[in-house]
């Protein structure tokens, strides 16, 4: 087996010379987009898509048929048009790389809702008078009231943190309730004309941007993994604030009666969240939909059909 030697030296951001023994060679660019321009006359344009496989090569060589610049200055027009081409080529495939990575982050965010939550308030450190504790400053005055159980306080505590204003782009009208000390409800209205995207973005082999309709099997996944993990997120937000062992959350969504012609609220989910599983839960890992699968709750989903309405669990002293 022959020995090839190889190196490339880094002269600025984007441009390196590599050093072979058949030659030397300059390369412009950045991450999956890169043109090459060879001592031989050889010049090749490389457009690739980092993570979808998809990538575009195309070479362009002078052969014995030089065509460089002259005696008189004359360049082949035809080699004018072809880098002209290869800059365009690339020029779009950047622009269509960057549209994909926009729509798959847009869609990452809305089924991973659930992976951050507020910081935990510790009441007790508040009322030792602790300064450093979160929410010290807006909580201290209804510390000792909340440790003791007073459903008033729980609801002074939402009414100062907002522990749902984060969420309010992808859930309506959140709403909080609650009547005794050990359990807290949450409900919110489920945006699916707002925040769930109809088509998906993909590239053609040559790296051309293309849209088609999302598949309507994709499509309700990606519903229920939204609703999934927003409900979720409003748990952990509860949880964190509150010194409840016990959430309820419930996803509803306001539809017309054909039968009357008014508007009439349905639940769509509901849920009971126990703390002892968001205590040691890893929730960078979970699939919200299965995560749920854990608790008591009320979901009905089809892969065809998606989402239907479902009878809503009864929270605290109704439960009895």
């Amino acid at each position: 087996m022959g020995l090839r030697f190889r190196k490339s030296i880094k002269i600025l951001p984007g441009v390196k010379l590599n050093l072979g023994t058949k030659g030397a060679s300059v390369s412009v660019g950045k991450r999956g987009m890169h043109y090459t321009m060879h001592t031989s006359g050889r010049k090749t344009v490389s457009v690739g898509l980092p993570g979808t496989g998809l990538s575009y090569v195309k070479t362009f060589s002078s052969g014995s048929k030089k065509t460089a610049k002259s005696k008189t200055g004359y360049r082949d027009p035809k080699e004018n048009v072809t880098q002209q081409t290869a800059v365009e080529q690339l020029q779009q495939a950047g622009v269509a790389s960057e549209e994909i990575a926009r729509y798959q982050e847009y869609v990452a965010s809305l089924t991973s809702l659930h992976q951050q939550s507020d910081p935990v308030v510790d009441w007790r450190a508040i009322c030792d008078g602790d300064l450093t504790a979160f929410g010290y400053e807006k909580l201290k005055d209804i510390a000792l009231s909340v440790l003791g159980g007073d459903v008033d306080a729980y609801y002074e505590a939402v009414n100062r943190m907002q522990p749902y204003e984060d969420l309010r782009e992808f859930g309506s009208e959140f709403e909080f309730g609650t009547d005794a000390s050990d359990f807290a409800e949450v409900q919110f209205g489920i945006m699916e004309e707002e925040v769930m995207p109809v088509i998906e973005v993909t590239t053609t082999p040559a790296g051309k941007l293309t849209q088609k309709n999302l598949p309507k099997g994709r499509y309700y996944e990606l519903l229920l993994d939204y609703v999934c993990s927003t409900c979720i997120r409003a748990a952990r937000d509860t949880f964190a604030l509150l010194p409840v062992e016990t959430v309820y959350v419930h996803a509803v969504k306001t539809s017309v009666n054909p039968a009357t012609g008014l508007d009439e609220e349905e639940t769509y989910v509901s849920v009971r969240f126990t703390k002892d599983w968001f205590e040691k839960v890893d929730f960078l890992r979970i699939d919200p939909s299965q995560f749920m699968s854990l608790f008591e709750n009320h979901m009905k989903f089809g892969k065809t059909t998606g989402l239907s309405p479902v009878i809503r669990l009864q929270s605290g002293r109704d439960a009895e």
